[in-house]
């Protein structure tokens, strides 16, 4: 049977990104278009399927039965089109009209430049940005963000979101360079003011989790939202923090005036992924992650490795091909 005049792609998308961001007016603002212009587009394609898919009697909009069926069922239909595009646009060699990808700071610091180098010509336009992980993960799921760089598993139970691992590396303990006291005791070391990670990032909340599962209250008497503060206190002498490898290895320049050491007691980790829609961009997101891996195993990490070599079985590397997977489990690993 012919398909009815009205429901076709541009419709179909429409009403996925209404249904998904929430109304009208959301979708609107990320499609380019009025309140008005979805609102017709929604009717026309109600019209031509003979079905009522928004109860507009609710506020806000809810589905009908029909528009449960059809945002299920459209999902797969709309990343196999995306996907014949894509493999249509990559055999003709055309680039992307734009990719936009956040970025954890600790990571922007490492890879905004590599990625530039090695896919730049994948895209006409890249949006680049860096910032506090969890805003950047709602800006994922409202699809203002393709994909994401990041520490974070808390999208591993989203649908249709793959991920694809570049490192596992563990937290660590970083001191002042003039600390006379022992690392290994967090109990000794809670006497001395402790820097904390923002609690609004990834990172941070990760840390605090394991501080709470260590039953350590540590007082809030700094709290820091880029790992530039966090190291630059803790050189000054000012506290004591906890951090990762890739963090201190962005600013190599204050190695000599801190202390790294490892957790000795209840070591945990964090997994660094790339996250991307199933179907969008083919294999850009394998591509992209790949590049990431290989860009932090010749990064500045190298040189902090270099400097305190047992480094380097606090950080595992998958393997060059891997396969997109779901993040680690995001209960703490005790040892």
């Amino acid at each position: 049977m012919r398909l009815p005049t009205g429901f076709d792609l541009g419709s179909l998308e429409v009403f996925m990104l209404t249904a998904e961001l929430g109304g009208m007016t959301q979708s609107g603002q990320h499609l380019g278009m009025t309140q008005s212009a979805v609102s017709q587009t929604i009717f026309k394609l109600e019209a031509a399927l003979g079905v009522k898919l928004f109860d507009r009697t609710m506020r806000p909009l809810a589905l009908t039965p029909s528009g449960k069926l059809l945002l299920q069922d459209g999902a797969r239909l709309l990343s196999a089109a995306r996907s014949l595009a894509l493999e249509v646009r990559e055999g003709s060699q055309r680039p992307a009209e734009c990719v936009t990808i956040a970025l954890a700071e600790s990571l922007a610091n490492h890879l905004t430049a590599p990625l530039l180098l090695g896919v730049g010509g994948r895209a006409l336009r890249w949006q680049l940005r860096s910032g506090i992980s969890l805003l950047q993960h709602h800006e994922f799921l409202t699809r203002k963000i393709d994909m994401l760089i990041t520490g974070s598993s808390q999208l591993e139970n989203s649908a249709d979101v793959e991920h694809f691992p570049i490192l596992t590396e563990e937290f660590i303990l970083i001191a002042p360079a003039d600390h006379a006291g022992p690392l290994d005791d967090l109990q000794a070391l809670a006497t001395v003011p402790f820097v904390r990670f923002s609690l609004l990032s990834a990172m941070g909340q990760r840390i605090e989790r394991q501080l709470a599962r260590m039953r350590l209250a540590l007082p809030n008497g700094v709290e820091v939202d880029s790992t530039e503060q966090q190291l630059s206190i803790v050189a000054a002498g000012l506290g004591w923090s906890i951090t990762t490898p890739l963090c201190v290895a962005s600013h190599l320049d204050l190695l000599p005036r801190i202390r790294v050491a490892p957790i000795s007691r209840a070591q945990f980790r964090r997994t660094v992924h790339l996250v991307a829609r199933r179907g969008e961009f083919g294999t850009l997101p394998q591509d992209i992650a790949t590049l990431a891996r290989d860009s932090l195993r010749g990064s500045r990490l190298v040189a902090l490795v270099r400097e305190l070599p047992w480094l380097e079985g606090r950080l595992v590397w998958p393997g060059p091909s891997a396969e997109p997977q779901p993040p680690a489990p995001t209960q703490d690993q005790f040892q």
